[in-house]
């Protein structure tokens, strides 16, 4: 049953006042610290001050383990009017907005068309997961897990152990997961999830409209990056999953545009067109570098693989600062980035007991890191492993690459990389070279990262979805390629550029169109909230001359249909996700015991299995989200979580679980590491050793499941550690004793 409509609308008027507040906020501070952003920049700059607003937010109530729906609303609301109040005092008598280049209206168009094609065809596997639910592997194994837990712990204090891999993806940064755990609170339901993503994708087109704005390119930077961004990778892992890559690519995108904006000087009295230099100006004014380092902060708070670009764009601007400047430079842009971005880092390095990244020891440092199992979800083989074989990339690379980027990706990678490869090495402007090395950075960290190749050798089953990883140097090398001065000067070349953009554009899209007849009505709703309003509200007021209450009139309106629109979808949701997971797990997976979980509320479930259970195991939250899973794991020193040994062992933690359920396949792992048929040392027989216990009755058993069959316990007591049969125990090193 979907929640009651009083709770709907009292989600609906918090979430309502916690985006007001916040975005009143973020207007005022944006006047007081940027007063000369303007237009498309200025709503950028807003945006941006308002999600750090409210990521900052849910981070301390997190910690005090507040996450309650009165504090998240008081909270949010408070500091939302507290920073409206502290920007309407500071900012009078700082100088005008410093108005863009005008843009001619046929460009104007273009970029309209492209980003409401672009977040268009976003709205089709949205609105699939909204009936069906979210069936990503990344999103069922971790990211929503984090987020079901948040939100019942109304904490972030503790950490949530959702497998046994080496990976330990409790330590990812979660800003994503945390925003997700929020709504869930608000509205007592995960509704909302799929959605997420939709508000990401046009704060980064906005964002990549801005980089090019100076310049008077706006349009054509905004379409190179949707090539990307409406790439087949991305329509494939991002709209309608909690998957976090398209957040981070957002304020990654606004990082660079905050810094080529920031030449801008405060606007004299006249408030007059201040054309882009092509040399650089005295290097930024602390405004811009204040909010490039929250756009920064924030990026780096979703993804540690947007570190890279982070990192050596704002180690590039300190260098390239000037002597007298740099240790300002550093301060006013690293301070604002750390309160952003740290907190994930710190929680891991406090967790850890002194590592920030669990994921690397850091060479020489040794850094304290999780002793977790040598398992993957796949052989973690990287690109590089495969550079000097040419049946890889014939067998797998250049045709999953057409896949993940259209048929026309060798000229998109070679755009990007000229482009990049020109800027930093001809351009006059120091911060432009700087984004371009990174873009080439970023690339080059690609090749080598682990999993980039995952699969068994010879086999890079993971290539694919993990060019994920490539797309934060690619969209800022393609968002780069129209601010080259060859191609932008004289302006009969910049609007030949636009029109090849556009066309690249046209073809890598329309080669794989995911459009549904059926969701019409809902793409054009969504099209319309998210580009054409913000778009005619925002010309309304620059070039209608539309007064201020007829622009307030049409938000209105369209907020109030969004409301009751709103509440229709919450129940379609609760009436139909997860409960046919057929097309989505096909012969594999959890089925019958996705089914049978989805009925129980408010329930411990305890899982354990191979990668059947880890990457399905949101399913088992049940329908309204309330059942606590956890993966039943042996936790070390350093934040670890380790398989069980022994039936004893395994028994041992089932007690001290108090689960009211299990969940699990016939072993730990499938036959031999990866299914190559070699003999598998952490393929312990979980079911065998659970089954016998009077304790635990057998309530579902799925033979059907592939590859192996999965099982439900209901737990009627306590297990009993010392009924279990005797057998040759083996050796695994660094296993921790059960108390």
């Amino acid at each position: 049953m979907a929640p009651s409509f009083g709770s709907y609308i009292a989600g609906s008027l918090a979430l309502i006042g916690i985006v007001s507040a916040l975005a009143l906020g973020g207007y005022w501070l944006r006047r007081w610290i940027v007063p000369e952003f303007s237009g498309a920049l200025a709503r950028l700059a807003e945006a941006t001050l308002a999600v750090a607003m409210l990521v900052v937010c849910l981070q301390v109530l997190g910690s005090l383990s507040a996450l309650y729906f009165g504090w998240i609303v008081v909270l949010c609301i408070g500091v939302g009017l507290g920073a409206a109040a502290l920007g309407r005092s500071k900012a009078g008598g700082l100088g005008r907005e410093v108005a863009a280049p005008r843009v001619e209206t046929i460009a104007l168009l273009i970029a309209l068309g492209v980003a409401s094609w672009t977040v268009a065809e976003w709205t089709f596997p949205t609105q699939s997961s909204l009936d069906f639910g979210m069936f990503g592997g990344d999103t069922t194994w971790y990211h929503m897990p984090f987020s079901a837990f948040i939100a019942q712990e109304h904490s972030t204090v503790h950490l949530h152990y959702t497998d046994p891999l080496r990976l330990a993806a409790w330590f990812y940064p979660a800003s994503t997961e945390l925003i997700n755990a929020s709504t869930i609170v608000l509205f007592k339901s995960d509704w909302l999830a799929p959605l997420q993503n939709m508000i990401w994708l046009p704060i980064g087109l906005l964002a990549a409209w801005c980089m090019g704005r100076p310049y008077k390119v706006g349009p054509a930077t905004l379409v190179a990056a949707a090539i990307v961004l409406d790439s087949g990778v991305m329509i494939e892992t991002q709209p309608g999953e909690a998957r976090n890559d398209i957040m981070g690519l957002a304020f990654l995108l606004a990082f660079a545009a905050f810094l080529i904006n920031g030449h801008q000087r405060r606007a004299p009295a006249a408030g007059a067109v201040q054309d882009a230099p092509e040399r650089d100006a005295p290097l930024l004014d602390k405004g811009p570098l204040i909010m490039a380092g929250i756009a920064a902060g924030l990026a780096a708070s979703v993804k540690t693989t947007f570190l890279v670009p982070v990192v050596a764009i704002t180690l590039g601007v300190i260098v390239f600062s000037g002597r007298g400047r740099r240790w300002t430079t550093a301060w006013v842009m690293g301070l604002p980035m750390l309160v952003v971005g740290g907190y994930w880092y710190l929680r891991a390095a406090i967790k850890t007991g002194g590592n920030p990244i669990p994921i690397t020891k850091f060479g020489p440092l040794n850094l304290p890191k999780p002793d977790q199992m040598p398992l993957d979800p796949r052989p973690r083989f990287s690109v590089s492993h495969y550079l000097t074989d040419p049946t890889i990339y014939r067998r797998w690379f250049f045709p999953e690459l057409d896949n993940a980027l259209g048929p026309l990706w060798p000229l998109i990678l070679i755009l990007a990389v000229s482009a990049a490869v020109y800027i930093a090495w001809r351009s006059r402007n120091k911060v432009l070279r700087v984004i371009a090395v990174a873009s080439l950075l970023t690339a080059v960290v690609y090749l080598f990262t682990p999993l980039t190749a995952a699969g068994q050798e010879g086999s890079p089953t993971g290539f694919f979805t993990n060019t994920r990883y490539l797309v934060p140097g690619l969209v800022l090398a393609m968002a780069m390629l129209p601010l080259a001065r060859p191609i932008r000067a004289p302006d009969r070349r910049a609007w030949q550029t636009l029109l090849f953009l556009t066309v690249v554009f046209a073809i890598t899209v329309l080669t794989t169109p995911r459009w549904f007849t059926s969701y019409i009505v809902g793409t054009v709703f969504l099209t319309l909230c998210l580009v054409w309003a913000p778009a005619a509200l925002s010309l309304a007021r620059t070039r209608w001359s539309v007064s201020r209450a007829a622009v307030a009139g049409g938000a209105v309106a369209l907020l109030l249909l969004a409301v009751v629109l709103g509440r229709a979808q919450q129940v379609q949701y609760a009436d139909q996700h997860y409960v046919n997971p057929d097309p989505f797990l096909g012969e594999g997976g959890p089925k019958e015991a996705y089914v049978y979980t989805q009925k129980l509320h408010d329930q411990r479930i305890g899982i354990i299995g191979s990668s059947q259970i880890i990457f399905g195991q949101y399913g088992f939250y049940g329908n309204d989200a309330t059942n606590r899973v956890e993966y039943i794991g042996v936790h070390g020193p350093h934040g670890s979580n380790r398989l069980p040994t022994t039936c004893e062992q395994l028994r041992a933690l089932i007690n001290q679980g108090d689960y009211d359920y299990l969940v699990m396949s016939q072993y730990t792992q499938d036959t031999g590491p990866y299914n190559s048929g070699v003999p598998n040392p952490y393929q312990f027989p979980v079911f065998a050793w659970v089954k016998n216990d009077p304790a635990a009755k057998l309530v579902v058993k799925d033979t059907k499941a592939s590859p192996q069959p999965d099982y439900v316990f209901k737990v009627e007591g306590k297990l009993d550690p010392k009924a279990c049969k005797p057998e040759k125990r083996p050796e695994i090193v660094g296993e921790e004793p059960i108390e």
